[in-house]
């Protein structure tokens, strides 16, 4: 068995407090999962008898509908809607990166075609190559 050098160390320390952290946001993640869910479920309960009059969209009316109904379904279209915009916003992102892989390429092929310029065309130190 070998023994452990410095560097050894501090990647198994490093290691560890990033695990730490991990373990800690997972649970922190959980956490307010859990409570969003209870307040969601305890909201349904306490307006379980809840009823609303009167809901009206373009060339529909609808009467007399349970509260958690009402409330469900719009839960729901926010975050379809919320799904939408984050799709866009991806989509649009992802043109955004290609565009500039393609400019980051083409400026290497540029740097790459200066760098293989012949030396006898450089002019250093005021000099010129011709010999005057």
């Amino acid at each position: 068995m070998t023994p452990l050098g410095p560097a050894d160390i501090l990647a198994a320390e490093t290691g560890s407090v990033a695990h730490e952290e991990g373990a800690l946001m997972w649970i922190f993640k959980n956490l307010a999962w859990l409570v969003i869910m209870i307040a969601v479920v305890g909201f349904a309960i306490l307006n379980v008898g809840g009823r609303v009059s009167e809901i009206r969209l373009p060339g529909v009316t609808y009467a007399d509908l349970p509260l958690t109904v009402v409330l469900f379904a719009a839960f729901v279209f926010g975050m379809f809607l919320a799904f939408i915009m984050t799709m866009f916003h991806s989509l649009k992102e992802r043109a955004v990166t290609g565009r500039l892989t393609r400019e980051n390429q083409s400026l290497k092929q540029e740097l790459q075609a200066l760098r293989n310029l012949p030396l006898e065309d450089l002019n250093i130190g005021g000099r010129r190559s011709g010999g005057v």
